[in-house]
Protein backbone atom coordinates (compact mmCIF):
# COMPACT_ATOMS: atom_id res chain seq x y z
CA UNK A 1 0.00 0.00 0.00
CA UNK A 2 0.81 3.65 -1.17
CA UNK A 3 0.94 5.22 2.20
CA UNK A 4 1.31 2.30 5.04
CA UNK A 5 4.21 4.14 6.27
CA UNK A 6 1.68 6.60 7.86
CA UNK A 7 0.03 5.96 11.08
CA UNK A 8 -3.47 4.92 11.00
CA UNK A 9 -4.40 2.56 8.40
CA UNK A 10 -7.19 4.75 6.93
CA UNK A 11 -7.21 7.46 4.31
CA UNK A 12 -9.85 9.51 5.65
CA UNK A 13 -7.44 12.78 6.25
CA UNK A 14 -5.73 12.95 2.51
CA UNK A 15 -9.45 14.47 1.60
CA UNK A 16 -9.66 17.17 4.70
CA UNK A 17 -6.05 18.22 3.88
CA UNK A 18 -6.23 18.82 0.08
CA UNK A 19 -9.12 20.60 0.98
CA UNK A 20 -7.38 22.98 3.25
CA UNK A 21 -4.37 23.49 0.93
CA UNK A 22 -7.12 24.42 -2.21
CA UNK A 23 -8.16 26.89 0.64
CA UNK A 24 -5.13 28.33 1.55
CA UNK A 25 -3.32 28.63 -2.04
CA UNK A 26 -7.05 30.47 -3.10
CA UNK A 27 -6.77 32.90 0.10
CA UNK A 28 -3.07 33.54 -0.81
CA UNK A 29 -4.67 34.47 -4.40
CA UNK A 30 -7.27 36.42 -3.32
CA UNK A 31 -4.93 38.61 -1.29
CA UNK A 32 -2.23 38.89 -3.62
CA UNK A 33 -5.11 40.01 -5.59
CA UNK A 34 -6.46 42.54 -2.68
CA UNK A 35 -2.95 43.98 -2.80
CA UNK A 36 -2.61 44.32 -6.59
CA UNK A 37 -5.86 46.57 -6.21
CA UNK A 38 -4.61 49.45 -3.44
CA UNK A 39 -2.30 50.42 -5.78
CA UNK A 40 -3.04 54.16 -6.47
CA UNK A 41 -4.08 55.87 -9.78
CA UNK A 42 -0.32 57.95 -9.92
CA UNK A 43 1.32 53.87 -9.76
CA UNK A 44 -1.47 52.43 -12.14
CA UNK A 45 -0.60 55.54 -14.76
CA UNK A 46 3.32 55.04 -14.06
CA UNK A 47 3.32 51.24 -14.67
CA UNK A 48 1.04 51.76 -17.89
CA UNK A 49 3.98 54.01 -19.35
CA UNK A 50 6.89 51.29 -18.21
CA UNK A 51 5.20 48.74 -20.09
CA UNK A 52 4.32 51.15 -22.96
CA UNK A 53 8.09 51.72 -23.10
CA UNK A 54 9.31 47.90 -22.80
CA UNK A 55 7.01 46.96 -25.32
CA UNK A 56 5.29 49.75 -27.43
CA UNK A 57 6.42 50.43 -31.32
CA UNK A 58 7.54 53.64 -32.38
CA UNK A 59 5.97 56.07 -34.32
CA UNK A 60 5.79 59.66 -35.12
CA UNK A 61 3.51 62.13 -33.76
CA UNK A 62 2.85 66.16 -33.80
CA UNK A 63 2.59 68.15 -30.44
CA UNK A 64 0.26 70.45 -30.41
CA UNK A 65 -0.11 72.15 -27.09
CA UNK A 66 1.96 72.06 -24.54
CA UNK A 67 1.58 73.41 -21.02
CA UNK A 68 2.97 72.42 -17.40
CA UNK A 69 0.52 69.59 -16.72
CA UNK A 70 -0.32 68.45 -20.39
CA UNK A 71 0.60 67.54 -23.68
CA UNK A 72 -1.79 67.29 -26.57
CA UNK A 73 -0.44 65.37 -29.62
CA UNK A 74 -1.96 63.69 -32.21
CA UNK A 75 -0.58 60.59 -34.77
CA UNK A 76 -1.57 58.31 -37.39
CA UNK A 77 -0.93 54.28 -37.29
CA UNK A 78 -2.31 52.10 -39.90
CA UNK A 79 -4.57 54.77 -41.62
CA UNK A 80 -6.19 55.78 -38.14
CA UNK A 81 -5.70 59.34 -36.95
CA UNK A 82 -5.62 59.37 -33.01
CA UNK A 83 -5.80 62.64 -30.87
CA UNK A 84 -4.88 62.27 -27.34
CA UNK A 85 -2.95 64.00 -24.23
CA UNK A 86 -0.66 62.93 -21.65
CA UNK A 87 -0.91 64.35 -18.15
CA UNK A 88 2.79 65.48 -17.74
CA UNK A 89 2.37 66.58 -14.08
CA UNK A 90 4.32 63.93 -12.57
CA UNK A 91 7.13 64.18 -15.15
CA UNK A 92 8.50 67.87 -15.40
CA UNK A 93 11.93 66.68 -13.73
CA UNK A 94 12.40 64.85 -17.22
CA UNK A 95 10.94 66.78 -20.01
CA UNK A 96 13.52 68.38 -22.10
CA UNK A 97 12.55 71.48 -22.36
CA UNK A 98 10.45 74.25 -21.10
CA UNK A 99 6.43 72.72 -22.50
CA UNK A 100 5.81 75.62 -24.51
CA UNK A 101 9.58 74.67 -26.61
CA UNK A 102 8.02 71.21 -26.72
CA UNK A 103 5.66 71.76 -29.67
CA UNK A 104 6.19 70.08 -32.65
CA UNK A 105 7.38 67.00 -34.31
CA UNK A 106 7.76 63.88 -31.99
CA UNK A 107 7.86 60.19 -31.19
CA UNK A 108 5.25 58.32 -29.60
CA UNK A 109 5.76 54.88 -28.08
CA UNK A 110 2.17 53.01 -28.73
CA UNK A 111 0.65 49.64 -27.71
CA UNK A 112 1.11 46.78 -30.55
CA UNK A 113 -2.34 45.91 -29.71
CA UNK A 114 -3.92 49.12 -28.70
CA UNK A 115 -2.43 52.07 -30.60
CA UNK A 116 -4.75 54.37 -28.86
CA UNK A 117 -2.50 53.54 -25.67
CA UNK A 118 0.88 55.79 -26.49
CA UNK A 119 3.06 57.81 -24.51
CA UNK A 120 5.43 60.78 -25.77
CA UNK A 121 7.32 60.51 -22.68
CA UNK A 122 8.29 58.11 -19.80
CA UNK A 123 11.04 58.13 -16.87
CA UNK A 124 13.31 56.35 -18.83
CA UNK A 125 12.42 57.31 -22.44
CA UNK A 126 11.30 60.29 -24.13
CA UNK A 127 9.97 60.96 -27.78
CA UNK A 128 10.31 65.04 -27.21
CA UNK A 129 12.49 66.98 -29.61
CA UNK A 130 12.55 69.72 -28.22
CA UNK A 131 16.09 71.03 -29.32
CA UNK A 132 15.20 70.19 -32.72
CA UNK A 133 11.91 71.77 -33.18
CA UNK A 134 13.01 74.94 -31.12
CA UNK A 135 16.32 75.63 -33.32
CA UNK A 136 13.52 74.89 -36.58
CA UNK A 137 11.43 77.49 -35.39
CA UNK A 138 14.19 80.12 -35.35
CA UNK A 139 14.31 80.28 -31.62
CA UNK A 140 16.49 79.72 -28.92
CA UNK A 141 16.73 77.71 -25.42
CA UNK A 142 17.32 80.34 -23.14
Amino acid sequence: MLFAWLPGSSLAWVVPASVGVVALGAGAWILAGAIRARRSPAELERRRRIKLHVVGRMGEATVEQADAETLRYCYEIAGVYYSTSQDIGALAEHLPAPPHLLIGNALIKYHPQNPANSILICEHWSGLQAGRNASERGESNQ
